[in-house]
């Protein structure tokens, strides 16, 4: 069976996406900071009959490399790779750029752009023992440069966020340029029902559940001539 990697699974997204993954003839190594606390991912593993989660910091080289090590010890492989850890600042999305915090902002780039770096760089041995690896990051609309207009944006910046996931969807072309043999995709899940998405009194229009289920789809059927893209849950290319 395929082996299958998500960080960030204790809430949001992550959660749903392992609760989609979950359920298919996969295992499934879930991750979070603290699997201790998050009860309902655990509930959701167990009652799936999948491996129970393990703990995970993204930003931390000691924490990716134990998982690698042992997921190298217990299933020789990766098949896929799904880069969901991440955060946004404390007022998202209200972040203007002449009064953004830029220690904030440092933060945010280590988690979204640092941390999916050192957890791609320290799988890729692993990857790269499966047969059609392949590596997707959640990124986000809101990381198009081209599309950063007032019809697009909201009304409102959030550029801290908006400028990490730019430079995540550059880290993402960088490794497909870079590694061939893996499949990298930056997958924006579009604005979704989680905290972070119904910030500030927001009503975010999809359901972690619908776009858990489609990109859980784009990951078995995406191919190495797609690598590199940047593409919404459907599998539709965003401009950059």
């Amino acid at each position: 069976m395929e082996v299958v990697v998500i960080t960030g699974c204790s809430r949001g997204i992550g959660l749903g996406l392992a609760s989609v993954f979950a359920k298919q003839k996969v295992v499934l190594v879930a991750t979070c900071r603290n699997p201790g606390a998050a009860t309902q991912l655990q509930a959701i593993l167990r009652e799936s009959g999948q491996p129970e989660a393990e703990s995970l910091d993204t930003t931390d080289q000691a924490s990716v490399t134990a998982l690698v090590n042992k997921i190298q010890q217990k299933y020789k492989k990766v098949d896929i790779l799904i880069n969901n850890a991440g955060i946004a600042t404390k007022n998202h999305p209200h972040d203007p750029p002449d009064q953004l915090d830029t220690q904030e902002m440092i933060k945010i780039f280590s988690t979204n752009v640092g941390g999916t770096c050192l957890v791609t760089q320290s799988f890729l041995p692993i990857l790269k023992a499966a047969e059609n690896p392949r590596c997707l990051s959640i990124s986000s609309f809101l990381g198009s440069i081209s599309k950063n207009e007032p019809s697009e944006s909201n009304f409102y910046m959030a550029t801290s966020y908006r400028c990490s996931k730019s430079a995540l969807n550059q880290l993402m072309k960088c490794f497909a340029l870079s590694i061939p043999e893996v499949t990298f995709l930056a997958v924006s899940p579009g604005h979704v029902q989680t905290d972070m998405g119904n910030a500030s009194g927001r009503t975010a229009p999809l359901t972690t559940e619908e776009v858990a289920d489609q990109i859980a789809q784009l990951s078995h059927r995406t191919e190495k001539a797609e690598s590199g893209k940047f593409m919404d849950f459907k599998g539709e290319v965003i401009p950059y």
